[in-house]
């Protein structure tokens, strides 16, 4: 899943030592191209509830040592403000309590979160990204300008985030602002600005689904998706305008307006202009527009990844497995599709995934595929 985060100081990044990584037999037999909804999402349910005891079990850890090592500092605290300001006393405890726990995570996270953000990992991305840019439709001027901000993402870490957003010691960010929380269990990613610089920032949380015995390229897989989705939000409709994303979302809003919840703006405009569905369809899509282009980018970026690598289909399969299992049962807001849209159609309708696998045109309903060019046969 992913959350989009506009100039609010909250990131966080990526690994921790030990969990779960899904099979590489589909327990059923199915393919991403046969269905990718059971190859993805049911075929790995048992592991994703496993990694869900372990989330919960490392979350009780660090909540004990936490709350052990911040008593003796509260009690001091409260030696030095008297009870009378019991605002203060509470947002000096809020603080302690916070920075106990960020002081906990950080001793299980530090080290295995450069798997995925060290310098070889985040260039092969960025390489990935100009190369699924300069195979995209778009002209010549607008590539260079999608490549020249590419170039200046910063995928960080959660120690970089608590030092540069001063998290630790700020209480009201600690409060209103950590989009990872202060374990950083939260499983969320999301692309923002932090102090006039382009981010990409992924919650350890959003990455406990690695193996500690897992290869290196099985946890570079595992987060190749959502690091290039999250890439893509720089460069998506709300950065660049509505326009150059026109035929993809058109296609979307003609094909598959019935796919997309409408938030309560979206209610409202769509009875102001009941007489015109055409018009409700396509605000409904500009709602969701932001995910549906960042998934594009995302999904084209699988597609390089595996064109370069040279993927055998079983390969390609438990790449694009283990980089859209997270979205396996995910609702709709008004803003994020449906996870089972975004597995089931966006991706696994792109001409690019369909080529690479020789998906056949039968294994799926006959609508078109929708990309940057606009609409496509399937």
């Amino acid at each position: 899943m992913s959350f989009k985060h506009k100039n609010v100081l909250a990131v966080c990044t990526l690994a921790t030592l030990a969990t779960i990584s899904f099979s590489a037999v589909a327990a059923s037999g199915d393919s991403v191209c046969s269905n990718p909804l059971q190859r993805i999402c049911n075929d790995t349910l048992a592991q994703r509830k496993e990694r869900d005891v372990y989330v919960a079990k490392l979350k009780s850890e660090i909540s004990t040592e936490a709350g052990k090592n911040a008593a003796p500092r509260i009690d001091a605290m409260k030696k030095q403000v008297k009870p009378y300001r019991f605002i203060k006393r509470f947002l000096e405890t809020t603080k302690i309590r916070n920075q106990e726990v960020m002081a906990s995570a950080k001793k299980r996270i530090g080290g295995f979160e450069e798997v995925v953000t060290n310098p070889e990992n985040v260039n092969k991305i960025k390489n990935y990204m100009y190369q699924a840019i300069d195979t995209s439709s778009f002209d010549m001027a607008t590539k260079a300008s999608f490549k020249s901000v590419i170039k200046t993402i910063v995928v960080g870490n959660f120690s970089d985030f608590l030092e540069k957003s001063d998290l630790e010691n700020n209480v009201l960010a600690q409060i209103l602002g950590n989009a990872c929380g202060s374990d950083g269990l939260i499983d969320n990613a999301f692309a923002t600005t932090l102090k006039g610089e382009r981010y990409v920032l992924i919650c350890p949380g959003f990455l406990i689904t690695l193996n500690q015995t897992a290869s290196a390229s099985d946890r570079f897989n595992s987060i190749l998706q959502a690091i290039s989705h999250e890439m893509g939000h720089h460069i998506d409709n709300s950065k660049v305008g509505n326009e150059l994303y026109a035929p993809y979302l058109s296609c979307l809003a003609k094909n598959y307006p019935d796919r997309f919840t409408k938030s309560k703006d979206d209610e409202k405009f769509c009875k102001d202009n009941a007489k015109d569905p055409v018009k409700c369809n396509e605000k409904v899509a500009l709602s969701h527009a932001g995910e549906l282009i960042a998934d594009q980018w995302g999904i084209r970026t699988t597609v390089v990844h595996a064109t370069t690598e040279v993927l055998s289909s079983a390969d390609t399969d438990q790449m694009l497995t283990d980089s859209w299992a997270k979205l396996c049962g995910t609702g709709d807001e008004g803003i994020h599709p449906t996870g089972d849209f975004r597995i089931g159609t966006l991706m696994r309708k792109n001409p690019g995934i369909t080529g690479y696998l020789s998906c056949l045109n039968t294994e799926t309903d006959a609508k078109p595929a929708c990309s940057f060019a606009g609409e496509s046969a399937i």
